[in-house]
């Protein structure tokens, strides 16, 4: 038996008129992109995975929704984290939720605020690791640890946090 030139592998179908194309969506309910592609009605070419699962990409943090969760609770609250971040109050609770994830600005300060404040934790418990972080500190001209990490990274404030700890030698 020949086949026709739409039947081998790899050949495309003649083209059909508009009206044959209507008349066949008409009698399957179906679209033609649903009819070509073999979806049901109404169905997506994409599947997009639940939020919880979503594979990670490069620059994105899959544990951002259980770190921010972890420093609200540290620092007292979302809104404090939020304060600390410099972002919207609304913004870290997204993150918490896994609503959506911290962009390539905030995810890098969340990794390093989580890292310094485990660090205080190691020395002072809470509140008074929280109110190191957010009050002036001689070590860093007056700054406040939290806006020396925004500004320029965890070193000076954990050189800061060291000379502290060791009265000053450090």
């Amino acid at each position: 038996m020949a086949r026709s030139g739409a039947d081998r592998v790899g050949a495309t179908p003649a083209k059909t008129s508009g009206k044959r194309s209507k008349k066949v969506a008409a009698a399957t309910g179906l679209s033609k992109t649903a009819r070509t592609t073999n979806r049901a009605p109404g169905k997506s070419a994409t599947v997009k995975q639940p939020r919880t699962q979503r594979r990670a990409l490069p620059g994105d943090d899959p544990l951002a929704p259980e770190r921010t969760r972890w420093l609200a609770d540290a620092v007292g609250g979302s809104g404090a984290l939020a304060d600390m971040l410099g972002v919207s109050r609304s913004q870290t609770t997204r993150w918490a939720s896994g609503e959506e994830r911290p962009g390539a600005e905030s995810a890098p300060l969340l990794i390093d605020l989580e890292h310094v404040l485990a660090r205080v934790r190691l020395i002072w418990a809470e509140p008074a690791a929280t109110t190191w972080m957010m009050s002036a500190n001689a070590h860093l001209s007056g700054a406040r640890p939290v806006d020396v990490l925004r500004l320029q990274g965890p070193g000076p404030v954990l050189e800061a946090l060291d000379a502290g700890a060791w009265g000053g030698a450090a």
